[in-house]
């Protein structure tokens, strides 16, 4: 093996575990701690993620890995030889897993983190991946790829605890209230035939008056005052009442003074034989006055 050789693998070695020692200036760089004493789950999940060095002290080791424990490059070459291609033939999957380091470190600054620094850090990623993996299936089968790294960027769902509800407490409501503005009574303007008599009223009042037909004006405003009269419509009543009263009255005196007429025109019993003196017999049958 030349002197170049072995400079050349020394350096990709250091350089595949430098990291150990500058993650605290990467974005998102892993510190070597949260790797150690992992449990097997953990240890599993790394391994099915390709997190972190692809051999840690504590696995099963032989001749060839032993030299690899903690290697964990940022692309480059991974393995025992020189040459990448012979080291990925070789390796396989542990080749893509020990040359991934800036893939994963890139998808921890994009879900949030400057950087995985403690246990609960590397849980909460691996949390993340496991969430992932559930909504887009196995999206890490073939290594980590920009596309793979982007779906980190996206909010993750978390659920939202749901309180018991609280009773709101009453709050009183104001209710307006108008005030009562007492307002003045409006005038009315008298109405004819209710408040005063009309002229046809007003005559038959004073005929009635005059014949004495036992019509009392205070029983008359007395009763049109009650609230449950028609005011107008007894006033019209009062009106045909007394007007036929006092017809009944007319036509009575009328008849009486037929009779009274009838009683002192001369019967025929009572006319005196013509004595043949023209004067005489017309002063004798003329009516006698009443007085006689």
């Amino acid at each position: 093996m030349s002197r170049s050789h072995n400079t050349d693998q020394l350096q990709a070695r250091n350089a595949a575990k430098s990291w150990a020692d500058t993650w605290q200036d990467t974005k998102g760089g892993f510190n070597p701690d949260v790797f150690v004493d992992v449990d097997d789950v953990t240890r599993q999940k790394l391994l099915d993620y390709q997190i972190g060095p692809p051999i840690q002290m504590g696995d099963k080791l032989n001749a060839g890995s032993g030299t690899l424990v903690g290697h964990w490059s940022d692309g480059g070459n991974y393995g025992f030889h020189n040459n990448p291609e012979m080291n990925e033939a070789i390796y396989g999957d542990i080749y893509h897993h020990g040359t991934n380091r800036g893939n994963v470190q890139n998808a921890v600054w994009e879900m949030g983190l400057p950087n995985i620094e403690t246990p609960e850090h590397l849980t909460q990623f691996l949390d993340r991946t496991d969430a992932l993996t559930a909504e887009h299936g196995n999206f890490l089968e073939d290594g980590w790829d920009p596309k793979d790294i982007m779906l980190y960027r996206e909010a993750p769902q978390q659920a939202v605890a749901t309180a018991d509800p609280v009773a709101a407490t009453p709050v009183a409501t104001a209710i307006d209230v108008p005030e009562i503005v007492e307002k003045e009574p409006i005038p009315r303007k008298p109405i004819e035939g209710v408040d005063y008599m009309t002229p046809e009223m007003r005559d038959t009042y004073d005929r009635m008056q005059a014949d004495n037909t036992g019509f009392n004006a205070e029983d008359w405003i007395a009763k049109t005052s009650r609230p449950d009269i028609d005011k107008q419509e007894h006033a019209q009543n009062l009106v045909d009442k007394y007007t036929f009263e006092i017809n009944e009255q007319l036509n009575q005196d009328d008849l009486e003074e037929q009779i009274e007429y009838k009683a002192l025109a001369p019967r025929p019993w009572d006319r005196v034989r013509p004595t043949g003196d023209l004067q005489e017999d017309h002063w004798a049958n003329r009516p006698k006055p009443y007085w006689m």
